[in-house]
């Protein structure tokens, strides 16, 4: 037995660095195809070499100059007829305001009705509730399938099928909404305690009393994070829906683009920025709320 240690030893070690040699390889050549991508890429999209000049950064610096407003410190607080003044940089600031409260309401609307529609379908293919598979396929492929639309193509056929104004934009972000939360929301059904189900389903209760008293009160904390957070992404979606015609305080930022007024797209970005902030932390506050973190830091 003792002889036969160091053969084993050996034969061990000498696979070990076998399998370490292997996997260093295939490191290696994951690296190399992806490096080749990565400058592939920057050679496709005129990184380097586009028509405005061959250093990427100088045109940053260029764009970013483009975008600062002229302001002047003693004219900072004048009227907006005095040029270099904050009200003279946000010259439209009541209208903004407006198309932002639109765009803040065209998202929430859009969650809430793509949520109730992911519940919906989180239902029909999770399959510890929904026990026909062929059903259950269908709504997955049809949920992966809506996850694949770009909304900005979606709201430009729709922009061109109703007009232009907010309704395409909430069908959009509603059909999107219902694509991302339904997949998530049939996850969290599939790992929810089995031991409510089992003892509900021996009391001779139905399919709907188990998800009514079995189902609901385990996930409902967690439907209403993952409903926050889609609520953030679907401001900014909101808002840039606005571009191609979908309502909201994008159609303001579109009227800059095409005028190419360059201060007023930053004076635009920094409501928006600032809309999703204030957002973010109602949001934050009502989660840590939901799942009993509420006063904590």
């Amino acid at each position: 037995m003792r002889e036969d240690t160091p053969l084993a030893v050996a034969e061990f070690e000498r696979l070990r660095r076998a399998s370490l040699l292997r996997q260093r390889s295939q490191a290696l050549v994951g690296l190399l195809l992806f490096s080749a991508v990565l400058v592939i890429s920057f050679q496709r999209s005129q990184f380097f070499d586009a028509d405005l000049g061959g250093d990427p950064l100088g045109r940053m610096g260029e764009f970013l100059r483009r975008l600062t407003p002229d302001l002047r410190a003693e004219a900072l607080f004048q009227d907006r007829r005095t040029e270099g003044s904050l009200s003279w940089w946000f010259y439209d600031l009541p209208l903004w305001l407006k198309a932002g409260w639109q765009t803040l309401e065209m998202a929430i609307l859009a969650t809430i009705l793509g949520a109730i529609m992911a519940v919906g379908a989180s239902f029909l293919c999770a399959r510890n509730l929904m026990p026909f598979s062929p059903l259950r396929f269908l709504v997955r492929r049809t949920l992966e399938a809506i996850r694949t639309l770009p909304d900005l193509i979606v709201a430009i056929i729709l922009v061109a099928a109703f007009g232009v104004g907010p309704l395409p934009g909430v069908i959009t972000l509603a059909i999107s909404t219902m694509g991302s939360l339904g997949k998530l929301f049939s996850e969290i059904n599939e790992e929810v305690d089995p031991r409510p189900l089992e003892a509900l389903e021996a009391a001779g209760a139905g399919l709907w009393k188990k998800i009514r008293f079995g189902v609901i009160p385990q996930v409902l904390p967690n439907y209403a994070s993952y409903v926050l957070i889609r609520l953030e992404g679907n401001l900014a979606g909101a808002a840039a829906l606005g571009i191609v015609g979908a309502g909201g305080i994008g159609l303001e930022l579109q009227r800059a683009i095409t005028y190419t007024e360059f201060d007023t797209y930053l004076a635009i970005l920094m409501l928006i920025v600032g809309m999703i902030f204030v957002l973010d932390l109602l949001s934050e506050a009502i989660r840590h709320r939901l799942i009993g973190l509420g006063g904590r830091s």
